[in-house]
């Protein structure tokens, strides 16, 4: 990924600052991010650590995006949780009995989301959103349900996961901000394509050509649309599923990580400044 567009002297990796620096951060304008990603198989084609190294660009955009539009704000960024819950082999788990998804969960999941932000809380931190990526619906709830249940616990905690309620209008937005990024129309093809992409097909593979291209498998090229109910009729399922592989493009897995992240980075703006982000659609 390309280095971002901004001094980086505002954004704080949690592994990499003293204590001092952690006693010093102004608790009034400093954002707490802590990225939740997964260990899910996603074909031949893509590494399992697809959704880490998706959930770890998309929350850079989304501290590029805080950080310029607004020079106050310092973003204290924690390290991603690597494991998430609801993996995509739980639909053909006969398939996946030799290899497969390494998942923990979903009170795990929770738990381990709580405890961390504890810490962060227990600190004086007061602004924490859990950035997340993978699109398991339970992994979405869990943490929806864990940024509630910590909002009733801690009185003025403002904390919610903003990906969810992205993902919710997606359809309706995503297109013009599409083509603004890309500086071009989406053809009909790409439009249908990006539509019907659902897990490690067209997007994600999109995606992993612009984050690491040297681990994707050229066998991509050769991979066509998967519907939903194949899934649960092929005999050897190859592990994804929805709008082909081969229909990638580099350019576009780029230019949706920018949208969500800049979407992400507007919805926890709006919290910042009072919103209840939960009476949104999610």
């Amino acid at each position: 990924m390309k280095s971002l567009p901004m001094s980086l002297d505002r954004l704080h990796r949690l592994e990499h600052i003293t204590l001092g620096t952690l006693r010093t951060l102004d608790r009034d304008h400093t954002v707490v991010l802590l990225p939740v990603g997964m260990i899910e198989e996603h074909g031949d084609h893509l590494p399992m650590g697809t959704d880490n190294f998706a959930v770890e660009a998309l929350t850079l955009t989304v501290v590029a995006w805080l950080l310029e539009n607004d020079p106050q704000l310092h973003v204290l960024l924690l390290p991603t949780i690597p494991y998430g819950t609801d993996p995509v082999d739980l639909r053909r788990k006969e398939l996946f009995e030799r290899a497969g998804s390494v998942w923990i969960s979903r009170e795990t999941l929770k738990r381990i989301v709580s405890e961390v932000v504890g810490h962060v809380l227990r600190y004086g931190f007061r602004y924490v959103f859990p950035i997340g990526f993978h699109g398991g619906p339970g992994q979405s709830l869990a943490l929806a349900e864990v940024c509630a249940e910590m909002r009733e616990q801690h009185p003025g905690l403002v904390m919610y996961e903003p990906i969810g309620y992205v993902m919710a209008g997606a359809e309706r937005f995503m297109t013009p901000g599409l083509e603004t990024l890309l500086g071009r129309p989406l053809t009909p093809a790409e439009q249908v394509a990006l539509k019907g992409s659902v897990h490690a097909s067209m997007f994600e593979t999109s995606m992993m050509l612009h984050l690491r291209p040297d681990l994707v498998k050229p066998l991509y090229r050769r991979l066509r649309t998967i519907e939903w109910n194949q899934l649960y009729q092929m005999p050897d399922w190859p592990g994804y599923v929805g709008s082909g592989p081969a229909h990638a493009d580099a350019g576009i897995g780029g230019a949706v990580l920018r949208w969500r992240g800049v979407r992400a980075g507007s919805l926890i703006l709006r919290a910042l400044n009072g919103e209840d982000l939960s009476e949104l659609p999610r």
